[in-house]
């Protein structure tokens, strides 16, 4: 048995060590270039998939007006309770109004206060612009209080693009005037600002964005493997067209590069959802080479499995034959 075993195997070293007159370490440089392909192909695809992702580096609280941050805080206590995500338009549209009027305050004071002048309001020395304490305060909104700490005038603050509004406002405190946005100015109803309501609109829209991102909105901001799957398709199927490759072995491909692309966004969203920003992408790397590392060890494993059973069934023929008195 032993020189049968022994021969059988000096033959299999001959048939795969010397084909064809190449030297039998060619056939390891051959299986050492597949590797490197193999690599090539990884990193290509984890490099398309980072690339791919949106990370949204300027999307900080940090980077927002703190006044702007103030005011929403202030108009909705709510938001570091509950997610305005669960909101309706008309909630949020609701939202985003209230924060920019009083946005639209703060400006107007800070300016003031600060010696700037604010369309044609301009605070004389040891005049002081102090806004109300309520949210909900009759009549004005801002009052010019001077150097004794007396009110000396009131005005009404609008951030508005609707005259409707300003007439109603009008109508209701005849005797205080006015200080709008811009949008308004033309009416003649009220004192022009020169701050659009446009701009305000979309600065606390913005912020109201980055202050109720929630996990799940961040996780689905860098998840986006659209791109990359498709990119991966169409260079595999022009391999198939061009002859390069068998149908069989662009499925093969698709199904490995494709979950491999899955694999690294998905690893990369989990850690951008909970704040890694820029880790994201490491991340992104790191979850495509475990991947790989799955990949490569199930095919091992179920190349071990398929050769086991091969090896065992000829083992049984081989007993069968012995046992037969078949000759070898």
């Amino acid at each position: 048995m032993n020189a049968i075993t022994s021969t059988r195997l000096g033959r299999l070293s001959n048939h795969y060590g010397d084909v064809g007159g190449r030297p039998a370490g060619e056939r390891f440089y051959d299986a050492f270039q597949r590797y490197l392909k193999a690599n090539r192909e990884s990193l290509f695809d984890l490099t398309l998939a980072a690339a791919s992702a949106e990370v949204f580096l300027d999307r900080g609280i940090d980077d927002i007006d703190p006044r702007l941050v103030d005011a929403i805080r202030v108009t909705n206590p709510s938001l570091s309770d509950e997610h305005l995500f669960g909101l309706s338009d008309e909630e949020l549209q609701g939202a985003v109004n209230t924060a920019k009027g009083k946005y639209f305050e703060y400006l107007v004071a800070d300016r003031l206060n600060a010696g700037e002048q604010v369309g044609p309001v301009l605070l004389p020395d040891g005049y002081q612009a102090v806004l109300a304490d309520s949210l909900n305060q009759p009549g004005w909104d801002m009052r010019i209080a001077g150097p004794d700490g007396a009110t000396a005038d009131y005005l009404q603050l609008k951030a508005t693009d609707s005259a409707g509004y300003i007439q109603e406002a009008l109508h209701r405190y005849p005797d205080i005037e006015i200080l709008a946005t811009h949008e308004v100015a033309h009416s003649g109803l009220v004192l022009d600002s020169g701050i659009t309501e446009s701009d305000l609109h979309d600065q606390v829209s913005s912020a109201l964005d980055v202050m109720d991102d929630s996990v799940t909105e961040r996780f689905l901001d860098y998840f986006s493997p659209i791109f990359p799957l498709v990119a991966i398709a169409t260079w595999e199927g022009y391999k198939v067209s061009v002859g390069q490759q068998s149908l069989d072995k662009f499925k093969l491909a698709i199904a490995r590069r494709g979950q491999r692309i899955v694999a690294a966004n998905l690893a990369g969203a989990a850690v951008y959802a909970v704040g890694g920003g820029l880790v994201a992408i490491p991340a992104a790397f790191a979850g495509g080479l475990l991947f790989d590392r799955y990949w490569n060890q199930e095919a091992i494993l179920t190349s071990y499995r398929a050769n086991t059973n091969r090896l065992l069934s000829m083992r049984l023929a081989q007993q069968s034959r012995l046992l037969t008195g078949e000759s070898l």
